[in-house]
């Protein structure tokens, strides 16, 4: 068993950290740095949305936010206060955060989507937004997989609560 502080620092162990040019090219994804923040967005989403589902699942409603509370506060220091995910506000940002948990929420709870098909909606959305082009599509789903370890949350939470 965990205390939240525990499961706050393992999933922020699992959860990957801000992107990088170098680390794009590694999966043969070349682009710019205002890209980098669209890709790094959605890949902030997908995570939050996988983390909370987890938590939702596997922690008594009593401890979620000694868990929540301080998970956004290291996604804000760590990613948004960098600069990682672009402009706006904070509160505009987690506005969005929530606008995109209510949709992969639908995805999965009622259209029956898996975590890869999930992913493979990311990377449309990063698409439409212009961060990427179509024949790098491929090698953003399999970016968009690794950095968002849906199953990994998931089997950390199970023994937490």
């Amino acid at each position: 068993m965990m205390t939240p502080a525990e499961a706050v620092a393992a999933l922020l162990r699992i959860m990957p950290k801000p992107l990088s040019v170098e680390l794009l090219e590694e999966y043969g994804i070349t682009v710019s740095e205002s890209d980098i923040q669209v890709i790094s967005r959605e890949i902030v989403s997908l995570n939050v949305y996988w983390i909370l589902a987890a938590i939702d699942a596997h922690i008594p409603l009593k401890y979620r936010a000694a868990i929540i509370d301080p998970l956004v506060e290291s996604v804000k220091r760590t990613w948004w206060e960098t600069g990682g995910l672009g402009s706006g506000t904070w509160e505009a940002y987690r506005q969005e955060l929530d606008e995109r948990r209510a949709e992969y929420g639908h995805l999965v709870d009622y259209e029956g989507m898996n975590h890869m098909a999930v992913s493979a909606e990311a990377a449309s959305r990063i698409e439409d937004h212009g961060g990427i082009s179509s024949e790098d599509r491929s090698k953003l789903l399999v970016l968009l997989i690794d950095h968002a370890p849906a199953a990994e949350y998931g089997k950390l939470l199970e023994g937490a609560a």
